[in-house]
């Protein structure tokens, strides 16, 4: 059980319950094409940190981040994909559930997904310092890139992700959603 300001979640329960926005969302269950993208893009922001010596950060899948009291009316988030830059600077009791905001999130766009609470979702990222917010849709093969609330950007399935916060990181939509594809 993990004990936050207005509620106590059971963290063992899965999928994981955030509280955004001063209501319990729970997450939806993973589908197949959900679970595919989101190892993807896993995958490819792990190679990306190791490569580009980015030696102190960590990606990971479902990691909860706990906001701080007083701050938002937001109290923990999970995204489908995090990379913090930060993780080995953290005494290692904080790195569990960080109260620091992860630099990359991804959300991985889910049939019945509730598109207000992922615009809120968003929003809450982007205030709260995440650099570079990354939605994706596994149906239409899309992605929308935030780095600020008023710059946003559109790629297609063939398209490469850049960022002005990661000038290192180009991702090859193709590769990424190239694993949703059938085997020849």
């Amino acid at each position: 059980m993990l004990a936050i300001r207005n509620a106590v979640i059971d963290d063992t329960v899965k999928p994981a319950i955030e509280w955004i926005n001063g209501k319990a969302v729970q997450k939806l269950m993973s589908t197949d094409l959900h679970a595919i993208l989101q190892l993807a893009f896993a995958r490819f922001l792990d190679t990306w940190a190791k490569a580009s010596n980015q030696k102190r950060g960590k990606v990971g899948t479902e990691w909860r981040y706990i906001i701080p009291p007083n701050s938002y009316d937001t109290e923990s988030v999970v995204p489908d994909v995090a990379y913090l830059a930060t993780y080995f600077d953290l005494p290692k009791a904080d790195r569990t559930y960080p109260t620091v905001p992860p630099d990359i999130a991804v959300e991985i766009l889910s049939p019945g997904d509730d598109l207000k609470d992922v615009e809120k979702k968003r929003k809450f990222y982007l205030w709260w310092g995440v650099k570079l917010v990354i939605i994706a849709d596994p149906v239409k093969r899309t992605v929308e890139v935030h780095e600020s609330p008023e710059i946003v950007a559109y790629y297609g399935e063939h398209d490469i992700l850049s960022s002005r916060a990661f000038p290192s990181l180009e991702i090859p939509l193709r590769n990424i959603f190239a694993e949703l594809d059938e085997p020849n």
